[in-house]
């Protein structure tokens, strides 16, 4: 039998909510971890919202296996990349569970908000969700990018439990997609003894899941628009942590009001200016948050741009030079991740040319805030949610001037 490979049985139903279990993932292994099938919902979006995409609610199930006689595992990661086709749009993480350092003592309801982000739930409803207490931490990453991560770190010495995890993923696709492309990783804290015959491995798998469409007639998982539900302060609320330079008063001053801005518009901030006070250890502050938030903002300066392209010297700036290293370091080591993670922005008195050539002002995406004003951070936003400004409008036929003719039809 082939190892990478466990016998299954293929089970696929189909009723009414569209929902089905796919069996595409089941015995794809990634050292340790093997996946099982996975429950797929189409979600019914709301009107004049995500058009030109198909959304889902999808149940990723996995098992992690460990030889009992292996020492203890601190933690182990399991990461999913939901890949777009070589011409098409890519699919979108509008959210998941378990979020960050999540360790519920008991099962935790979460409930689809019209927004289509989970948040927790105490009564009854279709779109609920029950995430199982675990006795480990879990930190997630990806919101808002095309992948999505789980760190699961024991919290005790014996390390993480083996044994079968759960996961959801509220997923956007291109409208009319019938299959998605998924790559699984995963990668393993484990000491072993030279003769062991285990080895941690990051060989990626890679399957086909399908997306089928609830039969005519039949609707799919309807978000709740109840009013729990729609309470802002429980839903989804992106983190982000600021890392500037102090080139002068005026920089730190347009700074602050732009922190301000983003936690007046729902975004939870991590910047210095509000932990003055009483003394803090800024390195060991600043890497904490770092890894911690959804989002690292990096605000472009002479003095920025300098630090991460490694220009300044000596004493000069120790505090940005130390973020800028941190930054860079985890960029080269998870650039699909940290690409999508790191928001390059300029404010309405700097200049694009002064965002670091590290952070790829040109080839890859910047945010420009013209005006420190809700709608000069919309675009900001909309790269934290993952909901675009734009869609797409239904497909239509070809003009028939313009069709090519069948073949053998040539005149």
């Amino acid at each position: 039998m082939d190892p990478q490979r466990r016998v299954h049985i293929d089970l696929t139903f189909v009723y009414e909510g569209g929902r089905r279990m796919d069996t595409a993932p089941n015995g794809v292994s990634v050292g340790s971890t093997y996946l099982r099938s996975w429950q797929v919902d189409r979600v019914d979006t709301p009107p004049n919202m995500f058009d030109g995409c198909d959304a889902y609610l999808i149940k990723i199930n996995y098992d992690l296996e460990v030889d009992p006689d292996c020492p203890g595992m601190p933690w182990f990661e399991i990461s999913f990349e939901f890949l777009s086709e070589e011409t098409g749009d890519q699919a979108v993480v509008v959210d998941a569970l378990p979020r960050f350092g999540t360790s519920p003592e008991i099962p935790k309801p979460y409930v689809l908000n019209r927004f289509l982000n989970f948040v927790p739930s105490e009564g009854d409803a279709s779109t609920q969700v029950l995430l199982p207490a675990t006795t480990n931490r879990v930190d997630m990453f990806g919101v808002g990018g095309n992948s999505v991560r789980w760190k699961h770190v024991a919290l005790g010495e014996a390390g993480v439990r083996p044994g079968s995890y759960a996961a959801w993923v509220v997923l956007l696709t291109p409208s009319g997609q019938a299959e998605q492309r998924v790559e699984c990783a995963a990668r393993y804290d484990l000491s072993v003894l030279p003769d062991a015959e285990y080895r941690p491995t990051q060989v990626p798998g890679h399957f086909r899941l399908s997306l089928v469409a609830p039969r005519e007639g039949l609707k799919g998982v309807t978000p709740s628009l109840s009013a729990a539900a729609e309470d802002p302060s429980q839903e989804y609320q992106p983190s982000v942590f600021i890392c500037y330079a102090h080139d002068s008063p005026q920089h730190k001053e347009t700074v602050r009001q732009f922190g301000n801005l983003l936690a007046e518009n729902g975004v939870y901030v991590h910047m210095d200016r509000y932990k003055e006070g009483k003394r803090v250890d800024w390195g060991i502050w600043a890497r904490k948050v770092i890894d911690r938030v959804d989002f690292v903002i990096v605000l472009a300066s002479p003095i920025c741009r300098k630090a991460f392209d490694g220009e300044l010297r000596g004493r000069e700036h120790p505090g940005i030079r130390s973020e800028s290293r941190l930054i860079n370091e985890r960029l080269h080591a998870h650039r699909d991740e940290w690409t999508a993670k790191v928001l390059p922005v300029v404010l309405p008195h700097e200049l694009v040319d002064n965002i670091a050539e590290m952070l790829q002002p040109w080839t890859s995406d910047h945010y420009e805030v013209t005006d420190l004003t809700p709608e000069g951070i919309d675009d900001l936003l909309r790269a934290m949610t993952g909901v675009p400004k734009y869609s797409r409008p239904p497909l239509g036929q070809l003009p028939t001037r313009v069709l090519k003719p069948l073949s053998g039809a040539e005149s």
